[in-house]
């Protein structure tokens, strides 16, 4: 199995990579249908959903062999969970709610090899594709084809942006555009003021640090249109359950009329 990035290799191409949030029962259904549709990453979450780690083993392996790159959100009160996640075949582990310098390096430390991080060795994973190769050269690619990124979701994460994006070994920010927007009080407004000034205020440091920069919960790519300066490098497109309602309401509707 290739330890590519398939989620990472499209970005550094110049373009912009779309993920799906994968929430619905594990399966191999979902993998399947997202690489049909050419996504290049899918978003599982761990935070909001009942997947649990074990699930991850299934739907990581499953997306990565039908060249989708698998990401894992997991809630704050799981750190102890990404040494399994990533050694169990994830490419990379988003934090949400980060509003500290800290909680990135504590992200980087777990998962990362050193000398960037603190991650404790497992062995030659499904992560690395099981290889016979030193130990030191499997670590060095893991570093580079792994993914941490945090997500800002909040006025506090905004005030601490600069600080956040400079943490050694911090890959990306992931904004979190609903969450944010509840915190500023323009619930569900991506075009509100204050939400255009947090988005270029957060884009122009993720751009600045040299991190990747991404978009969830925006509900068009027109949104896009209102941030010509910055480069949004990949974005979350929709969540699996989500899509599928609204493609049974429009199958429903046809049929009634």
């Amino acid at each position: 199995m290739s330890i590519d990035n398939i989620m990472i290799r499209t970005m550094q191409s110049g373009k912009t990579a779309i993920g799906l949030a994968a929430s619905m029962p594990a399966s191999a259904q979902v993998p399947m249908l997202a690489s049909k549709a050419g996504f290049d990453w899918a978003f599982i979450d761990l935070e909001h959903t009942l997947i649990s780690p074990q699930d991850v083993d299934l739907l990581a392996n499953m997306l990565r062999v039908l060249d989708v790159t698998p990401l894992a959100r997991i809630p704050n009160a799981a750190l102890f969970d990404i040494a399994r996640l990533l050694d169990s075949g994830v490419q990379g582990i988003i934090r949400p709610h980060v509003e500290t310098a800290e909680q990135a390096r504590q992200l980087v430390d777990m998962c990362k090899y050193a000398p960037v991080g603190a991650r404790s060795w497992g062995g030659a994973s499904p992560q690395l594709g099981h290889p016979q190769k030193p130990t030191r050269q499997l670590m060095d690619e893991a570093n580079r084809t792994t993914l941490a990124i945090v997500m800002i979701e909040s006025a506090n994460g905004i005030e601490n942006i600069d600080a956040i994006a400079n943490v050694p070994g911090l890959d990306g920010i992931l904004v979190g555009c609903i969450d944010l927007s509840v915190d500023l009080d323009v619930i569900g407004e991506p075009k509100a003021p204050a939400m255009v000034e947090a988005l270029e205020k957060i884009g122009r440091a993720v751009n600045s640090a040299g991190l990747y920069f991404g978009l969830g919960g925006i509900p068009s790519p027109e949104v896009l249109l209102d941030h010509p300066g910055l480069t949004v490098d990949f974005v979350l497109a929709g969540m699996d359950c989500r899509i599928l309602a609204s493609a049974l309401e429009d199958r429903m509707d046809l049929w009634r009329r």
